[in-house]
């Protein structure tokens, strides 16, 4: 995290207070990691006995509840990325294979109220499904959809359903993983 906001100080100092656009390639966030369960009385999801085992599902409210825990635990990193917008800078959010839960409209909003920034600052954040064309001749890809492995079978809309719930289709190198 320290790292983090060094370098998003040292672009600040680079760019000679002119904005900047950052764009973080995918896999910022690892939502596979993330094994911590919620506490039996404050749980708004069934869990399934293999989710204690290997992690919760890829269901919106799931998702949700990882990408609060990883919030929570790097209060520098979202400190420091909030400083970043303020200075009226841009960050766009490629979508990788290990974030793709970051699909979810919910885990967006989440992102953007823990950074609490001003309404008219929101709009500096971006969050890209596939790929980002910067300045309209930059093109970034996070680039597991060149890994078979890894890639999504559709990166733009990855959901499907599981029974009458919509889930998110994990890339198998992640489920292998």
């Amino acid at each position: 995290d320290d790292h983090f906001k060094n370098f998003l100080e040292g672009l600040q100092v680079k760019s000679g207070g002119e904005p900047v656009e950052l764009v973080l390639n995918g896999d910022i966030f690892d939502f596979d990691s993330v094994m911590q369960l919620p506490q039996q009385d404050n749980q708004d999801f069934q869990i399934h006995w293999l989710e204690r085992l290997r992690g919760l599902n890829a269901e919106e409210a799931k998702s949700k509840f990882k990408m609060e825990a990883i919030l929570k635990d790097h209060p520098i990193w979202v400190s420091a990325l909030r400083d970043f917008l303020k200075r009226k800078n841009r960050v766009v959010f490629i979508i990788g294979n290990h974030d793709i839960e970051l699909h979810w409209p919910g885990v967006q909003r989440l992102i953007l109220d823990t950074l609490d920034l001003p309404d008219e600052i929101r709009n500096n954040v971006r969050f890209c499904e596939w790929f980002y064309i910067s300045n309209q001749d930059t093109l970034f890809e996070h680039g597991n959809q060149y890994d078979s492995y890894n890639l999504c079978s559709n990166p733009v809309h990855p959901l499907i359903k599981k029974g009458r719930k919509p889930v998110i289709r994990i890339p198998f190198g992640n489920i292998a993983n």
